[in-house]
């Protein structure tokens, strides 16, 4: 029979077959007992551009690509056979050094050029020219004769002499790149006459010669300036300077060029050392005035990594005497040489709007002698090449000459006087150019005003994607002497708004009206941007304090809060229940409603475990057209199979299995039963992601004999679950038994009348036989036990019935039930006519009375480990 299991405790199954039992010896064997089958056993179971340069205006504006294409077609040019130069021996050269001197100086340069006659101009290989025009005009080339470099001018009609036109010398002396005039390209001797020149400055040296200031450029690699590309020298014999470098051939490539109004010059050179590639811009103005600007490109292969790279130049200053004291002009805005007669003002910013004009960052003047020497830019320059300079001091103060901490002290009389300006080293990637710029004039400067905006929000809050492509800024807008202009808006990434943008016209100057702005959304990030607002008039005069203003833009939406329900559980419709941290314009007018076209395709299912999307719809219904915001809520159904913490789950159920299904299994093969048969599955509550399912650690093995066991499941975020795996018999049984076992002789026999003790032959069997079927290969056992008393109707006898082991050790079945066979497969269990079950009669069965005697025993076949 079977018999049931209780699924909290560890019971074996059983198979039980009954067995008649006849006492006989009295009278002749008659009734035979049937054996009586019982209910057999059954089974239960259970996862680089350019570097950006200063706000510039006018004739300091920076173009990255301007004639570039032209720049190469003048690359070409300059080796054509064809190309004709311009040659005048009779330049003038202009220094304050005795005649004899200037011959020498002549001498050497002479010898300098003859020397390298046959050095080549052919650009470098991997010279790509220079990549930017700081001053955006059109320019022609002008034929250089790499012979004849120390001679080579350029001015608007060729000429060297004539009255009242600027000519721009390379080589007019030893150490410098200088425009010859800065009054006119010719040589006034002060004799009393009046001087007819366009250009403000007339002056005279000791030789009655006229005087202008004189530049050596030098460059600033790794930290340093180079001993040969420093910006002033002493030994005429020694290539330190870029333009001494290409007097030599040490830098190839020098083009000169002019611009087609007359009102310009500019010269291209690679410098073959250090791959770089120099651009210098001379650009003549009607108040007469230069801006000046120095640009240098890396120009090392693509993907090599940036250098840093900064600039230097040295200027002698040559105003009415060699000697003058040099004077801040304010804070970043340069200094000015103060002469008997004239005052040469030296700015980094533009006379017109007081723009920075480039890269300069940094100056000291002093002693010629020492200030424009390399090795005296520690002492100027606190804390080295890197360190600062006068560029802080207040308006008015001079300079000293040697320890620019003492502003305040006078030049010495007679002092020759110079100053050196640098532009603090940048990293450079290839391609990339710094330039650096400043204005030169002897009239006073005096800017405009500058217009002056204010706006009325200071705050704008905004949807990103709002329909509507610009966001209107508003304001007013004032300016003292002028009456056009354009509001400039500079956005976070720093580019700018197009002048063609956002114009104004107040009809009268110094007048207030009111403005609106257009602001490009696509321009701003979510979050808080900042922006800067200024006003720009028809002269590039531009707001001296920009106003800054907060656009917050935001995305309307909120947290979704995730929901865990049970099956058969509902989904909150309380919104603080579903969401958080709303963001929207008006928090005060919305409303939150199911989505019930469930974008998401994933509705929840309460009667099911699993991760599903309850869509829900967030409207402002303030704004117009209303603005709506799709959010998915994640809900998680669980059961008590299910195991859960803050951010992931893991699912399984018990299961039975029998074993048959588990015999000869490997581990890996019994792991994938038992994730198979408990349906495991693991999820991230946020989202539903697949969180994979493993077996940590099972008691159930291939070998295991009917029971229950413990399975850990464990998903990828390392939630547990254990589950219960019941595991039944497969088809262990009892195929045959004894249907009656006889005791006594065929004859009859004595009864006993003392303790005599002696056991009845089992007389129609030498051997009692019960066969077992075993196809689960599991363990079991046999037992036997008296389930029906001997009786012959009237006396019952007890204690005759027992088990003899091997060992002949017997033991009484009417005390209760008794293992009588054990084994791991099909077999049959025997016994010989003197062990196994017998009949044992002695002096106790003193009322064993002459009969027949039937009685019954019961065969219990058990699941068990094995032996």
């Amino acid at each position: 029979m079977m018999q049931k299991n209780n699924r909290s405790k560890k019971r074996w199954v059983s198979t039980v077959l009954l067995t008649g039992v006849i006492l006989a010896g009295m009278m002749p064997v008659g009734a035979v007992v049937n054996a009586v089958s019982r209910d057999e056993s059954t089974v239960s179971m259970q996862e680089s551009g350019q570097l950006a340069n200063d706000q510039k205006s006018g004739f300091e504006k920076i173009t990255a690509d301007a004639d570039a294409q032209k720049a190469k077609e003048d690359s070409s040019a300059m080796t054509d056979k064809d190309a004709t130069v311009n040659e005048d021996k009779n330049v003038p050269v202009i220094n304050n050094e005795n005649s004899e001197t200037k011959e020498k100086t002549d001498t050497v340069i002479e010898k300098k050029v003859t020397s390298n006659k046959s050095k080549s101009i052919t650009p470098t290989l991997g010279y790509v020219g220079p990549s930017t025009n700081a001053v955006n005009t059109t320019w022609e080339t002008v034929p250089v004769d790499p012979a004849k470099i120390p001679t080579t001018f350029v001015s608007p009609s060729g000429s060297q002499s004539k009255p009242d036109e600027p000519v721009l010398y390379f080589g007019n002396k030893v150490l410098s790149f200088q425009p010859s005039s800065f009054t006119n390209n010719r040589n006034y001797i002060d004799k009393g006459n009046v001087n007819v020149s366009s250009w403000m400055f007339v002056g005279k040296d000791v030789n009655g010669i006229n005087l202008n200031p004189r530049r050596s450029y030098g460059i600033i690699v790794n930290g340093s300036v180079p001993d040969d590309r420093g910006y002033f020298t002493t030994n005429l014999s020694r290539t330190n300077t870029i333009e001494s470098a290409v007097k030599n051939g040490k830098i190839t490539n020098y083009q000169l060029y002019k611009n087609t109004n007359g009102t310009g010059f500019k010269a291209t050179m690679y410098d073959t050392d250090y791959k770089l590639s120099y651009t210098f811009e001379e650009m003549y103005d009607e108040l007469g005035g230069i801006y000046s600007y120095f640009s240098i490109t890396n120009n090392d292969p693509v993907g090599t990594p940036a250098r840093d790279i900064g600039a230097v130049q040295g200027v002698d200053t040559f105003v009415d005497n060699d000697s003058v004291p040099v004077i801040n002009l304010g804070k970043n805005a340069g200094f000015k040489m103060v002469g008997d007669k004239h005052v040469l003002n030296y700015r980094l910013n533009s006379p017109v709007n007081n723009a920075k004009l480039g890269g300069w960052t940094n100056y000291s003047a002093g002693v010629a002698s020492d200030v424009m020497w390399p090795g005296s830019v520690s002492k100027y320059f606190s804390g080295g090449i890197s360190g600062n300079g006068m560029e802080q001091y207040e308006a008015g103060k001079n300079i000293g000459i040697v320890d620019i901490s003492s502003p305040d002290v006078p030049v010495a009389k007679d002092a020759d006087t110079g100053f050196t300006i640098k532009a603090n080293p940048k990293k450079l990637a290839p391609g990339e150019t710094l330039t650096n710029g400043s204005y030169l004039t002897y009239k006073p400067v005096t800017p405009s005003i500058p217009p002056v905006a204010t706006v009325s929000k200071p705050i704008i809050n905004a949807y990103k994607d709002d329909s509507s492509a610009m966001i209107d800024v508003t304001g007013n807008v004032i300016d003292e002497d002028s009456t056009k202009g354009h509001i400039e808006i500079t956005y976070p990434d720093g580019s700018t708004s197009p002048a063609t943008d956002n114009k104004y016209d107040t009809s009268k100057i110094n007048t207030s009206i009111s403005y609106t702005a257009k602001i490009d959304p696509s321009r701003l990030t979510i979050g808080e941007n900042t922006i800067v607002i200024a006003a720009v008039d028809d002269k590039d005069n531009k707001q001296l304090a920009p106003v800054t203003m907060k656009i917050n833009l935001i995305t309307l939406g909120a947290t979704p809060i995730t929901q865990n329900i049970k099956v058969g559980g509902t989904v909150s419709t309380v919104e603080k229940d579903l969401i958080s941290d709303i963001k929207i314009l008006n928090p005060t007018g919305h409303t939150l409603k199911i989505d019930t076209s469930n974008p998401s395709k994933n509705p929840v299912n309460p009667s099911k475990v699993g991760h599903y999307v309850q869509d829900m719809l967030l409207t402002d219904t303030v704004v117009s057209p209303n603005k709506v915001a799709k959010i998915a809520i994640p809900v998680n159904v669980t059961d008590n199979d299910t195991a859960t913490d803050n951010t992931s789950a893991v699912y399984a159920h018990k299961f039975e299995t029998k074993t048959t299904d588990i015999a000869k299994l490997s581990d890996a093969e019994l792991n994938a039963l038992i994730i198979l048969k408990s349906e495991a599955k693991g999820w991230i509550l946020e989202t539903g992601a697949n969180s994979a399912v493993s077996v940590r650690l099972t008691t159930l093995k291939a070998t295991s004999p009917a029971g229950t066991y413990k399975a850990t499941i464990a998903n990828a975020a390392g939630k547990e679950i254990t589950i219960d795996i019941t595991v039944t018999g497969g088809d262990l049984k009892i195929t045959s038994a004894p249907d009656a076992m006889n005791y006594g002789a065929t004859s009859g026999v004595m009864l006993p009348y003392s303790a005599e003790n002696f056991n009845l032959q089992r007389q129609d069997n030498s051997k009692a036989k019960v066969s077992i079927s075993n196809a689960g290969q599991q363990g079991w056992k046999l037992a036997a036990s008296v389930s029906k008393p001997l009786t012959n109707g009237t006396n019952t006898l007890k204690g005759v019935l027992k088990y003899v082991d091997t060992k002949n050790v017997a033991t009484d079945l009417d005390s209760g039930s008794v293992i009588v066979g054990s084994g791991v497969a099909t077999q049959d269990v025997t016994w010989d006519a003197k062990q196994g079950i017998i009949a044992n009669l002695n002096g106790n069965n003193t009322s064993l009375k002459a009969g027949k005697y039937t009685g019954e025993i019961t065969w219990t076949l058990t699941d068990a480990p094995s032996p």
